[in-house]
């Protein structure tokens, strides 16, 4: 009787291993082929996503707050009123009107000569409109719960629901029944989530990291 002919245990894996291999070899040669023709070809080099990642640069997304004016004799004739600050700048920040002494809520900003007032962001308007007491008033609401009141204006170049540019002008500085001792000044005030804040500790400074 004819013995059977039976193969060692090691030698079909071995046989898969290298037809394994054989394949590998053979997908990536023809990979570098392709990719010498094209590079041959266009005279370009083709880059993989992740060169594109190592070398993107991140731009970090800045809204960086300016001043309300441009001019440089613009001086604070009052300031805003803090429960925390020094007793003679608390002083400097009342405002006294018909018998009646106010805490301001703003900043006063003073010129002997009437001044270009701009928008210390970019946004939208939410409303343009004369009063009797604070003149033309100018409100404008910005990114991150921001909105700015430009108050004691002479004049105005903006009106409800237009989009403002940071710099922009949007009137003129003037006078107001409320502090009329002023004389030509600009009132404003900024509110940030709905509370009023001190606008000198904001410009210069980016306001998506407040």
């Amino acid at each position: 009787m004819k013995k059977k002919l039976r193969l060692r245990p090691f030698v079909l894996p071995t046989l898969y291993m290298i037809m394994v291999l054989v394949l590998l070899g053979t997908v990536y040669y023809n990979g570098l082929v392709r990719n010498s023709n094209r590079k041959n070809q266009t005279g370009l080099r083709y880059v993989t996503t992740l060169d594109f990642l190592d070398s993107i640069q991140v731009v970090k997304n800045e809204e960086i707050m300016v001043r309300p004016y441009t001019t440089e004799n613009v001086t604070i004739g009052k300031g805003y009123y803090d429960y925390l600050d020094s007793s003679s700048n608390q002083e400097n920040s009342i405002i006294y009107y018909e018998g009646t002494y106010i805490q301001n809520s703003g900043i006063d900003y003073t010129s002997d000569t009437t001044f270009d007032v701009v928008s210390c962001l970019d946004g939208t308007v939410i409303s343009a409109e004369k009063t009797d007491l604070m003149g033309y008033v100018v409100e404008i609401k910005y990114n991150n719960n921001i909105i700015i009141s430009y108050q004691s204006l002479s004049e105005v170049t903006v009106k409800a629901n237009d989009s403002v540019a940071k710099g922009q002008k949007i009137g003129s500085s003037g006078k107001s029944a409320i502090g009329s001792e002023l004389g030509n000044h600009l009132h404003l005030e900024m509110y940030y989530d709905g509370m009023t804040v001190n606008p000198e500790n904001y410009y210069n400074r980016n306001i998506r990291d407040i």
